[in-house]
Order: structure tokens, then C-alpha cells, then sequence
């Protein structure tokens, strides 16, 4: 578990595959080894891949105040600082999503290509989850943290994919056990999540963009692409049909090569 050193920060990183770097920033609660490997492999056959877990989760150093989506930002343009990376393509899903946006807005220079996977601009444009979607994802008092995941799953992820990969969801699940993120932590990037707001700010970015969105996306709804196309300016679009909030679990091949088509076409630049 390798860390670098980000400002006063610690941070757990992993740098694999070859080819141009591609920045990988991951949702609520989740860390470096959140990815679905099928998903990352085939991005690291045409990029050197940069997984990385947020600090309050994973190995990487604990939370020590409230943060905001943008500090989230700056810890991820100082990781490229710190592997001495001037410019990178950047993927970011979920709330990864919202952090990428943040630093496509705050440090335009450092970003070559930008992905936005099954995100949204949060404030009053945002298009929210159902209130039983959010229920889910509600502690419920008296379950295991174990119970509490598996109860989450149908916001998360479609009945199709549930019922044929259970196995997959449970796989993940261990994984996520290992180093589970404190309930602090959380705490926090929720709290942060529920301020952020880029609606205003999004003609202003530059950098090339594609967003990926599931059809069945229950979390958050596939509208919340649309209101992204329509304020990037250039934006290009790939809706997957049949898919929910963990598209890339779900068609790792298919997201993966929607990623690399992409950015094969963004011009490289210094």
C-alpha cells in the first residue's frame, strides 16, 4: 500500500498499466481499491492508471476537520504535483464526478481529458434520488455494517445485475470490509456533497468532457447528464441502456472502451 506525501496529507495511491496518465477519482466512501477490476484493466492496456484513496479512507491519512469538495480537488491535483505529473486525463464517478469538476473548474491546466461518470452539479439544478432511494442508504439501528450494504444495493445497482451477480455485489463488499471507511469520514463528504454546487460555474470549463450515465441510474438520475451536456460546452454524451449507479461494474467492457474512444480523440497538449 504505497503513500505519497500531498500537502500535510499521507495519501495511498497505485500507479499501473502504460501510456498517458488517467487520474481515477472515486465516489462516496470509496477508496483506491473500490474500482471493478475488469474496468481497470482494460483502461490500464491504453493508460497508466492512477487510483488513489481520498484522505479519511483507505491506508491514506485520517481526517482532521470538515472538508469541502474542493479540498478534495486540490489533494488531487497535488498527488499529480507529487508524482511529478504536469497534465493528466481525469475520470472521476459519483462524487468522484463532482470532485473532477472542481478541479477541471480550480486547475484547468492540469486536466488533458475529463470523464464524468453517474454525477451531477448538485444545488437546486440537481435532479434528486426518490426519498425511498435515499431510505436505503439510511442507517438503520440494530444492522451490521454488513446488512447496511447489502441493504443499499438496489439504489446502487439494477435488480438485473443483483440477480446475476450477486456474487460480484458481495465480492465488493468484502473488499470494502477490509479498511472499511470510518463513519466519520462519511459524515464529512456527505456534509460536503449536499454544498457543492458547480451549476454556474460549468461553461467555464474548457477541458474536452464526456459523460457516461446509466439508463436505471436510481441514485442519481440519468437527467443530472443532461443538465451537464447542455452547461459543458462540447460535451459528448454515452447513456448506457439497462445500467444503473454502478455502470462500470455492471458493463466494465463496455465503459471502459466508451472511456478510451474518448480520449484516444482528445489532442494532446503541454
Amino acid at each position: 500500500m504505497p503513500q505519497i506525501r500531498v500537502g500535510d496529507f499521507n495519501i495511498e495511491y497505485y500507479v499501473e498499466g502504460s501510456g498517458p496518465p488517467l487520474l481515477m477519482i472515486s465516489g462516496f466512501t470509496a477508496q483506491a481499491s473500490g474500482w471493478s477490476e475488469p474496468f481497470t484493466q482494460r483502461l490500464q492496456q491504453s493508460f497508466s492508471t492512477i487510483r488513489y484513496s481520498h484522505r479519511g479512507t483507505g491506508t491514506s491519512d485520517r481526517l482532521a476537520g470538515e472538508i469541502t469538495l474542493r479540498d478534495l480537488a486540490d489533494d488531487a491535483a497535488g498527488l499529480l504535483t507529487a508524482l511529478g505529473i504536469e497534465k493528466a486525463h481525469v475520470l472521476g464517478v459519483s462524487m468522484g464526478g463532482m470532485i473532477a469538476q472542481e478541479l477541471a473548474l480550480n486547475h484547468p491546466q492540469r486536466v488533458q481529458g475529463l470523464v464524468l461518470g453517474c454525477t451531477a452539479c448538485g444545488g437546486k439544478h440537481r435532479v434528486a434520488a426518490a426519498p425511498e432511494v435515499m431510505e436505503l442508504l439510511t442507517p438503520q439501528p440494530g444492522l451490521s455494517r454488513e446488512e447496511q450494504v447489502r441493504r443499499s444495493w438496489p439504489a446502487i445497482t439494477t435488480p438485473e445485475f443483483l440477480e446475476s451477480h450477486l456474487d460480484v455485489m458481495e465480492e465488493r463488499l468484502r473488499t470494502s470490509l477490509i479498511n472499511p471507511t470510518p463513519i466519520e469520514t462519511a459524515m464529512r463528504q456527505m456534509a460536503a456533497v449536499q454544498v457543492f454546487d458547480s451549476y454556474e460555474r460549468l461553461p467555464q470549463i474548457v477541458t474536452p468532457t464526456l459523460i457516461l450515465h446509466g439508463d436505471c441510474d436510481v441514485l442519481v438520475p440519468v437527467e443530472n447528464a443532461l443538465v451537464l451536456k447542455n452547461r459543458i460546452q462540447g460535451a459528448e454524451m454515452h447513456i448506457f441502456p439497462v445500467a444503473g449507479h454502478l455502470f462500470i461494474w455492471e458493463f466494465p467492457e463496455e465503459s471502459a472502451g466508451a472511456v478510451v474512444e474518448f480520449l484516444a480523440k482528445v489532442p494532446v497538449s503541454v
